[in-house]
């Protein structure tokens, strides 16, 4: 598709991917509506199947509600940067629908000095849980670099980022390609974010602030696991290895010590038997592929 980017240089489309966290989505639309700086427009993927939670997004004024089959993180993510680019907008923010941001974290984006979408990739949030204990934080990059950053400008140069707060510049979409929708969900983030910080400079901003209300049971790497999501990450933690830009014989290395810590976890029956699926459908068999705006 032809992509016409708008006249207001670094409009900024806010977009958040709703499933079935009916009073979290609520706080996420009222802080995104009370944003220091306001975002230009505001998008939900709606993915579930609560028709209490549709029906309160379709009585929200200032809002575009997209609803779809529920293609994960992946999918959603992957449509909202579509209609974002669409409508001419430089900049998706995406958030989950657990993901509520400070009032002032856009407005800490936009003033840093890095927000320039012809130059930077993306900027990152700091991800907190409730009781604002950090979390979920992008990746430094070497240590003597972002030391004196934070010191002057209060940003981190950064090498992966999670989906939550990250602010990804349309320029980087149009460059680069969209997320991987057969990723569905888990490391579907690592894969995109990394894929842009290879050739782009990208930034965390230490005082752009969201807090995840994640529900505790969601966690894939504890005893009390969510099969079906283990597996999803089993599976792509080796394509996002493959993927990496890391040298032949390194990648192998890494794949092949994330198979035997996978496997040694079956054995000891740390994880069910059946997760031995993914893990060799991961290793063998799935091969997905960048998909480009046209």
């Amino acid at each position: 598709m032809m992509v016409e980017l708008s006249e207001n240089n670094e409009s900024v489309a806010a977009v958040v991917v709703s499933f079935s966290r009916e009073e979290d989505i609520k706080k996420v639309i009222h802080n995104l509506k009370n944003q220091t700086r306001k975002p230009d427009e505001i998008i939900v993927i709606f993915q579930g199947t609560n028709p209490r939670i549709l029906e309160w997004l379709n009585q929200q004024s200032g809002i575009i509600v997209h609803q779809q089959a529920n293609l994960g993180s992946a999918g959603g993510f992957s449509n909202g940067f579509k209609m974002a680019i669409a409508k001419g907008h430089h900049w998706t923010w995406m958030l989950d629908d657990d993901a509520v941001p400070e009032l002032n974290a856009l407005e800490e984006m936009t003033s840093c000095k890095y927000f320039d979408s012809t130059q930077t990739g993306f900027l990152s949030s700091v991800v907190v849980k409730p009781d604002g204990q950090v979390y979920m934080s992008p990746v430094p990059d070497e240590a003597n670099k972002w030391y004196g950053s934070v010191l002057q400008d209060g940003c981190v140069p950064v090498i992966v980022s999670s989906w939550i707060g990250c602010l990804v510049s349309s320029k980087s979409i149009l460059d680069f390609g969209l997320p991987m929708e057969e990723f569905f969900t888990y490391d579907e983030d690592v894969e995109l974010t990394s894929r842009i910080a290879r050739s782009r400079a990208c930034y965390c901003v230490i005082r752009s602030i969201i807090v995840h209300y994640q529900n505790p049971n969601a966690n894939p790497f504890t005893s009390k696991v969510d099969m079906l999501k283990h597996g999803y990450y089993v599976r792509n933690h080796f394509a996002t290895i493959r993927l990496s830009d890391k040298t032949y014989i390194k990648k192998v290395v890494r794949i092949w010590l994330w198979f035997f810590k996978n496997a040694s976890e079956i054995i000891t029956g740390k994880v069910p038997l059946k997760t031995i699926v993914p893990l060799f459908s991961g290793l063998l068999f799935f091969r997905p592929k960048i998909k480009y705006l046209e």
